[in-house]
């Protein structure tokens, strides 16, 4: 029986293609994936802010677990840091970075070393521990290095 798992999985835009990868990844473990993530490929031009940030803030809420995909630009993104930061500070919610293959160490989401519960390389086995509540800081190719931010309380 596969477990329901209720996902906001923040990217960058131009790693959209790694978002069906990722899900796959996840079934193949046994999961139901409900993603309420916004992708670019269904754009709704929208440019205010607040605008923008109303659209994200349910879609944030609704998830009980939020995704960082961690490619070679994540960590440039205003907007990936921007949703890091309202899922740490608006409910208790497990926020999970999940290196793409490839990726670089250094392309880590300052909000993600921040608030972060764990930070994984590419890897089911490793991505379902952290979701399930292991506190695991990986580099980008899975070996252990040192957490940098503060530890979040947890319930």
């Amino acid at each position: 029986m596969s477990k329901k798992i209720n996902l906001f999985i923040s990217h960058y835009g131009g790693d959209e293609s790694y978002i069906e990868k990722f899900k796959d990844l996840l079934n193949r473990s046994s999961y139901d994936i409900r993603d309420s993530s916004i992708v670019e490929s269904e754009p709704n031009k929208a440019t205010n802010t607040d605008y923008i940030k109303s659209l994200l803030r349910p879609q944030i809420d609704w998830a009980g677990t939020m995704i960082v995909l961690i490619g070679s630009k994540t960590h440039e993104r205003e907007w990936v840091n921007w949703e890091i930061e309202y899922a740490a500070n608006n409910g208790d919610k497990r926020i999970v970075g999940v290196f793409l293959p490839g990726s670089m160490d250094a392309d880590i989401p300052a909000a993600l070393d921040e608030y972060g519960d764990s930070c994984v390389a590419w890897n089911s086995d490793k991505i379902v521990s952290a979701i399930e509540g292991e506190n695991t800081w990986q580099d980008s190719k899975g070996n252990s290095r040192p957490f940098s931010g503060q530890p979040r309380p947890t319930c």
